[in-house]
């Protein structure tokens, strides 16, 4: 989910820039670079040491195939899904009412699968929107599935509303998809990631979704800030890790995207030196056990250019150098 309006985005990749006065020659010259770095780091997902596991489940019939087979990634092979738990998707995929920003069927199936198997206690989730992820998170870890009534979804978003109708309040969408089960997700609007120190402890947690900013370093950051309380070992879902592409060919193909089309989620997905599953377009990268090591990772990705209004670059910078410093 590409959430407009929190951080504007340059130029992005690829788009033909016109004549520039001399002044802005140095500025023109770092945008096209975005291209250059763009393969760059696309090759660098795909070379040894950078191993992508796949595992698309893109229909209701894939589902039970596509669980297995994710249980396995995982390591837990013989673990099977809930009775329902189809139906339970379906149902929660039909009575939503806003999608902009929202999970494709893709998707959903993934992420369901995914809290399926691991059965977290909590989740902590860095972009709200309407609220759908939450409501699904919250339903597969439902009291049917042998947990107790608490809070087992915080939700954080940088808004207070949800940017596909103004009108609306961050997670409008839970009380209505879960009547029965609002209570477990908890909404925190008008946060940044950095408020997960206030919701969790170091090495906490087992599974974070991130679905936030995606343009270039914000997902870097969010990975940063929500590292300590990440077990080491434990999993961050990143949702549209290849929304630059599919962003790009809709352009060039004549076809206007709605939010822009930024890299940032695909780069650091693609930049990840440990174990990652992708899912199509949502992806889950494996904390290392020296979460030091993914300092490297982050180095490495802030040469890219970012895709954030120059005013934030200075603060965004001085934000991830702190972020080093990993308990």
């Amino acid at each position: 989910m590409c959430t407009p309006g929190k951080r504007v985005c340059r130029k992005a990749p690829g788009v033909r820039i016109p004549a520039h006065p001399p002044l802005n020659i140095v500025k023109v010259f770092f945008e096209h670079m975005s291209d250059f770095w763009r393969l760059v780091f696309g090759l660098a997902g795909k070379a040894g040491g950078n191993k992508t596991w796949s595992c698309e489940i893109n229909s209701f019939q894939d589902y039970e195939t596509g669980y297995h087979k994710l249980a396995g990634l995982l390591g837990y092979c013989e673990k099977t899904g809930s009775a329902g738990e189809i139906d339970l998707i379906r149902a929660l995929l039909e009575r939503r009412r806003f999608f902009a920003g929202s999970l494709s069927l893709a998707d959903s199936l993934f992420l369901a699968a995914f809290v399926s198997i691991l059965k977290p206690e909590r989740i902590l989730e860095i972009g709200t929107g309407a609220g759908f992820s939450s409501a699904l998170m919250a339903a597969i870890m439902s009291p049917k599935s042998g947990r107790g009534a608490g809070v087992c979804v915080d939700t954080i978003d940088a808004h207070d509303r949800y940017f596909g109708d103004q009108e609306l309040a961050i997670g409008c969408e839970i009380p209505y998809l879960i009547p029965d089960l609002s209570k477990t997700v908890r909404v925190h609007p008008s946060r940044e990631s950095n408020f997960v120190r206030s919701l969790a402890k170091n090495n906490e947690l087992n599974m974070v979704f991130i679905d936030a900013n995606h343009q270039h370093p914000c997902p870097l950051l969010d990975v940063l800030q929500v590292a300590p309380c990440v077990r080491p070992g434990g999993w961050i879902l990143l949702h549209d890790i290849l929304l630059g592409t599919l962003g790009e060919e809709a352009r060039n193909n004549g076809a206007e995207t709605q939010f822009g089309h930024p890299f940032g989620a695909e780069w650091l997905f693609n930049s990840w030196r440990c174990k990652k599953i992708g899912g199509g377009n949502i992806g889950a990268i494996q904390l290392p056990k020296n979460k030091k090591a993914i300092v490297s990772v982050a180095k490495e990705l802030m040469r890219l250019p970012f895709e954030v209004a120059w005013q934030s670059d200075r603060r965004l910078r001085r934000e991830i150098r702190e972020c080093f410093a990993l308990p």
